[in-house]
């Protein structure tokens, strides 16, 4: 009977998660702050730049620059330096910038250098560099908002970042390369908001890697499969203040670590480090393993773990501190 309960509820809580993310609703950007209306330059066939590295080159801080889907943009590897820059597809679909054995400075497909940039509706493949870690983005720019984008088959999704990055409404997966590369690899950033993602299937790296200071962690699904084969789905190796709330979080049995989410392994670094990990569902397809395993924090340290549902085999969280209340714990058997 308790088994049935807790797969009702992980259900439920799957149906949710899934329509936050199929169901965009609006959102505010990285950056807060007031632009001066540029212009519009629009690549494409017929248009004016058949290429986004011709129309970059024009482009003006607060320009917007759309990408007709229609085009085909393989090898079209560029660096953006103008700042307040919105580049986004338009038409049936995204745009498509495939690798296609090109990057820009052994880095990328696109490095931006600009500060604030705005990426919507873009899909990005195949990112391959000599140090292999080629990225779909490679943010070099402070503050950087990506919606509603596609990143896969690359060495790393995002790489790098500096000031606020939000990240909404997009799907990772088939990233990664040798465990040292992951789906996303977000540096020692002020902040990052990662909200309403799919993110799956990396190949040995990490679902979600993040050396922020603070991470809002909300609303997305971490999904490895039947035949996944990721390291750790959600990995904090500095800490910092990190919110973990209402996610769903899939390790397959076929994972590279057993620990789900892996908080302040290389040491705790940032000041007022804290982990809260709230109305997430967490479900282990692993024989055993640890959902929670926060490592080398300082004296005082504050780990809050509520109202979660932990399904599989393993220990919940290896912090002995924890303020641990409303959680539910089941194993999960295929098939019953």
């Amino acid at each position: 009977m308790m088994r049935k309960c807790f797969l009702a509820v992980v259900g439920i809580v799957m149906v949710l998660g899934l329509a936050m993310v199929l169901c965009p609703g609006p959102a505010s950007g990285a950056s807060g702050a007031k632009v001066r209306a540029g212009r519009t330059l629009k690549v494409g066939p017929g248009q004016k730049y058949s290429k986004l590295s011709k129309a970059v080159g024009d482009a003006r801080d607060g320009d917007t620059i759309e990408i007709d889907s229609k085009g085909n943009y393989d090898g079209d590897v560029c660096l953006i330096r103008a700042n307040n820059l919105t580049i986004r597809g338009v038409g049936k679909g995204r745009a498509k910038f495939r690798a296609a054995g090109k990057h820009y400075g052994g880095k990328a497909i696109w490095v931006i250098a600009g500060a604030n940039a705005t990426v919507e509706n873009i899909e990005f493949s195949g990112a391959r560099v000599r140090d292999k870690n080629g990225a779909g983005i490679r943010a070099e720019g402070k503050g950087l908002t990506v919606r509603n984008c596609r990143f896969h088959d690359c060495e790393d999704g995002i790489l790098g970042g500096a000031g606020t990055i939000l990240i909404e409404y997009s799907e990772f997966s088939e990233c990664g390369l040798d465990g040292r590369s992951h789906n996303l690899y977000i540096g020692t950033i002020d902040k990052l908001i990662f909200r309403h993602n799919h993110s799956h299937h990396a190949k040995m790296g990490h679902l979600l890697k993040s050396r922020a200071k603070e991470n809002h962690i909300l609303y997305n699904r971490f999904t490895d499969g039947l035949t996944g084969s990721s390291s750790y789905v959600i990995n904090l190796p500095n800490g910092g203040k990190s919110f973990i709330v209402g996610n769903i979080l899939t390790q397959g049995a076929k994972t590279q670590n057993s620990t789900m989410i892996a908080y302040g392994e290389e040491g705790v670094k940032h000041a007022g480090s804290e982990l809260h990990v709230v109305n997430n569902t967490l479900i282990n397809n692993r024989h055993t393993g640890i959902f929670i395993n926060p490592r080398k924090t300082p004296a005082g340290f504050k780990c809050i773990v509520t109202n979660n549902i932990f399904i599989g085999k393993g220990q919940v969280c290896t912090f002995r501190g924890a303020k641990m209340a409303g959680n539910r714990i089941g194993a999960y058997e295929p098939g019953k």
